[in-house]
């Protein structure tokens, strides 16, 4: 009885244990540096509309969730405004009279932010980007 125990720890020592150090992968040592992985966001968005519409949409959006305008820039359509006690640069420029795109980024290039501003801003732009503002006089 003691040569069968024997002769079969023997063979699960020979044949188990090569396979299960056959399987593992020595991985190669990574000499490279990290790269930082890429921002996640929609930073910059387009939309079909011109672009004095969607920077009068920008300011009601902003208007909406409360955040302070603290400059606005008609002719450049910027806007400086502040959110989570950070500055923000929106930008809005026209790709043709029938699009435009929204950018929007921090002031001090700092992207260590929640990605909520931009959804809020973008899906309020979104459900009210049918609305057409006219001058009044």
């Amino acid at each position: 009885m003691k040569k069968i125990f024997f002769i079969c720890f023997i063979f699960t020592l020979l044949f188990a244990a090569q396979k299960s150090y056959a399987d593992t992968i020595i991985p190669a040592a990574n000499t490279a540096p990290s790269v930082p992985s890429p921002i996640t966001g929609e930073f910059s968005k387009s939309y079909k509309t011109s672009s004095e519409n969607l920077l009068y949409l920008l300011l009601a959006a902003l208007n909406e969730h409360n955040y302070p305008i603290e400059e606005i820039q008609f002719k450049t359509g910027s806007v400086l405004f502040k959110a989570y006690k950070k500055e923000f640069i929106a930008s809005v420029s026209a790709q043709d009279g029938y699009n435009s795109f929204i950018k929007i980024i921090p002031a001090d290039n700092n992207y260590n932010f929640s990605p909520v501003l931009l959804q809020k801003l973008h899906n309020y732009i979104e459900i009210n980007n049918k609305t057409s503002f006219r001058k009044i006089l």
